[in-house]
């Protein structure tokens, strides 16, 4: 414990707010099985993008140059990982009108999670004592995961526009917790 730091009394606790991944369920092999999801639909569907998706420097560059263009969506996952995609696609001289389709088939990857043994019980747990309020930077829906009937609320950096340290987002869970739905 810190020095002077004292943690609040139980009574004093009237929400809580949870992380997604690496919280309920670990992440990378998530996002390991959907990105194999996707590398096999380009197999299928763009095999000129899937050689260059399977080359991990060319995808890697592509990432960071999407990430360097569109700075101000940084906190946007979803978006991010749409513009890689139609960036390999256009780059391997496919359609860009096949990113929607490949971003979808791995968005429904994963949110095919695998959660923590306790997960389950512990939500439950918290869930009828507390609003509980997802607060994530990333771009699970916890009603996609299949865990939404636990949280009063979502708040994720999509959705707002910022991303965790950024105080306005903490600010939104609490408000979510008081009573909105979904941000």
């Amino acid at each position: 414990m810190l020095p002077g730091f004292e943690p609040p009394h139980i009574s004093r606790i009237k929400a809580i707010t949870l992380d997604l991944d690496d919280t309920l369920w670990p992440v990378w092999p998530t996002i390991s099985r959907a990105e194999a999801v996707l590398q096999a639909w380009l197999n299928e569907h763009a095999p000129t993008t899937a050689a260059l998706s399977a080359q991990p420097e060319i995808k890697k560059a592509v990432r960071d140059e999407v990430n360097n263009r569109h700075t101000a969506r940084g906190h946007d996952l979803s978006f991010l990982r749409l513009e890689s995609i139609r960036s390999l696609l256009l780059m391997a001289g496919d359609s860009a009108q096949l990113a929607e389709h490949a971003f979808e088939v791995f968005f429904a990857e994963r949110q095919r999670v695998d959660l923590y043994e306790d997960a389950l019980t512990t939500l439950a747990f918290c869930s009828q004592r507390y609003p509980v309020v997802a607060l994530s930077n990333g771009n699970a829906d916890v009603h996609r995961v299949g865990i939404g009937k636990y949280f009063r609320a979502s708040v994720s950096a999509q959705s707002l526009g910022v991303a965790k340290p950024d105080v306005r987002i903490f600010v939104a869970a609490s408000t979510a917790a008081r009573g909105a739905t979904h941000w």
